[in-house]
């Protein structure tokens, strides 16, 4: 489990930046290239005659448009020919022919736009989307997540008697790569505010601080880490991250924003699984199929624990009274798949609901 807790420190570090145009190219991944497949793509792609000389498969010939002009303009939708043209809000320009596209579908190609009409998609790649795209397994392979555990030796580092673990030298490598100097090290108290804010998210109190200062072992650091890692407070630290991946919430969100009955329950589980150091796989298993497995009996012995495990997969995406019941429930196991993938391998399988292709 303290792997684990490395991952989800590594993925708290990412910089604001990146996640932010991540979530703005899984909006277009999810809501927008599907759109355009679909209602787009029969009239205006590399497949057909282009009409208009407009196509919308790839980023540059969108920005570019046709014999109207640039059907998309990055930040304004009002100004965008494909906005007008899907909304129906000209007379002269109603697309597609079949009819208006839904309020939400406007909605979310509105927003695409706004965010800057982020888009992936190049040339090469629109014209491979039939399937015919060249798979590259061994590349494929060579994905991160992928990969099998290693133990890579340590970069050589100028500074080499600054480190004091391998890890140090990696983070010094990149320290003298940049240029800069390392920082001098903390001093005592400042080193136990940071290992206790890190590991339980709480300062330390004053007879922590004491006992720390006071402690002329040798291995007054060490015993720290291991007090705060036998703290509750640790699992309700570092357990919200998960909960963070899995998308925990206690209400069902959407119009009506229900409550999402016994939700903390699944809160629980996890906070207890940090606190138990839990081994990941039996933590995966059990949040996958924890009802079907041999029953893990909690600590007190009061009640079964492993069932509860299980509840990751009932924090679906609600859909408040849908007029399409088989689409929504659809769309449940979809939303589930893919939470799981991206939470478990850092990739999404979620393209497997409409592509069959492994890579592209």
């Amino acid at each position: 489990m303290h792997r684990l807790v490395a991952f989800l420190a590594a993925a708290a570090l990412l910089p604001f930046a990146a996640a932010q145009q991540f979530e703005r190219l899984e909006h277009f991944e999810r809501h927008v290239r599907p759109l355009l497949a679909e209602n787009c793509y029969p009239c205006h792609s590399s497949e057909t005659m282009a009409m208009g000389e407009l196509r919308v498969d790839t980023k540059e010939s969108l920005l570019r448009g046709g014999t109207r002009g640039a059907a998309v303009v990055p930040g304004d939708p009002a100004a965008s020919l494909l906005v007008k043209a899907v909304s129906y809000s000209s007379l002269d320009l109603r697309m597609p022919p079949s009819g208006r596209l839904s309020d939400q579908e406007i909605e979310r190609l509105e927003a695409w736009i706004r965010m800057g009409a982020p888009d992936p998609r190049t040339g090469e790649a629109a014209e491979a989307q039939a399937g015919e795209e060249r798979l590259d397994l061994e590349e494929g392979r060579r994905f991160w997540s992928l990969r099998p555990l290693g133990d890579p030796d340590p970069p050589a580092v100028e500074k080499s008697g600054w480190a004091r673990t391998g890890v140090d030298r990696f983070v010094l490598a990149r320290v003298e790569a940049a240029g800069l100097e390392p920082s001098a090290p903390a001093d005592q108290l400042t080193l136990l505010r940071r290992l206790t804010f890190d590991l339980t998210g709480l300062p330390p109190t004053p007879a922590e601080i004491e006992g720390f200062l006071g402690d002329g072992s040798p291995h007054a650091y060490e015993a720290a880490v291991d007090r705060l890692l036998a703290s509750p407070h640790y699992g309700e630290r570092w357990g919200r991250h998960w909960l963070d991946l899995v998308r925990w919430a206690e209400t069902n969100g959407h119009e009506f924003d229900n409550n999402k009955l016994d939700a903390w329950r699944y809160r629980d589980y996890v906070i207890d699984a940090f606190n138990a150091d839990l081994a990941y796989d039996r933590f995966l298993r059990e949040q996958i199929a924890g009802d079907l497995l041999p029953p893990r009996e909690s600590a007190d012995g009061s009640h079964f624990v492993s069932p509860l495990g299980s509840g990751m997969l009932w924090l679906w995406e609600v859909l408040n009274s849908p007029t399409d019941s088989v689409k929504a429930r659809a769309d449940q196991i979809d939303n589930q798949i893919d939470v799981l993938t991206k939470a478990t391998q850092g990739l999404t399988v979620a393209c497997a609901r409409c592509h069959d292709h492994k890579f592209d």
